[in-house]
């Protein structure tokens, strides 16, 4: 698969809380800018959904239509790890 904001915030934030990486580390700057390069102009993240659909879907109001829940953890994710990259995370 490519990459995308779930999996790309997700390995972020793992690298920024074990310590792994330093977030000045040019390999974290490498993912935040895809992130940065990747955002849609509200401050979401779209990430198709990779589920097969058991349930109905329901509309929670965020952007993507049937992919939105997936989209909305991505953009957690992602917003999560740009955090990182200010010093300003925990």
């Amino acid at each position: 698969m490519a990459s995308d904001a779930y999996a790309t915030g997700l390995a972020l934030v793992a690298l920024a809380e074990s310590e792994t990486s330093a977030v000045s580390d040019p390999v974290y700057n490498r993912g935040t800018q895809y992130l940065l390069k990747t955002q849609f102009a509200d401050g979401s993240w779209h990430v198709r959904r990779r589920a097969v659909p058991l349930q109905p879907h329901t509309d929670a109001g965020f952007p993507f239509g049937k992919d939105q829940f997936i989209s909305a953890a991505a953009t957690n994710w992602a917003a999560m790890a740009l955090t990182y990259a200010t010093g300003k995370g925990s």
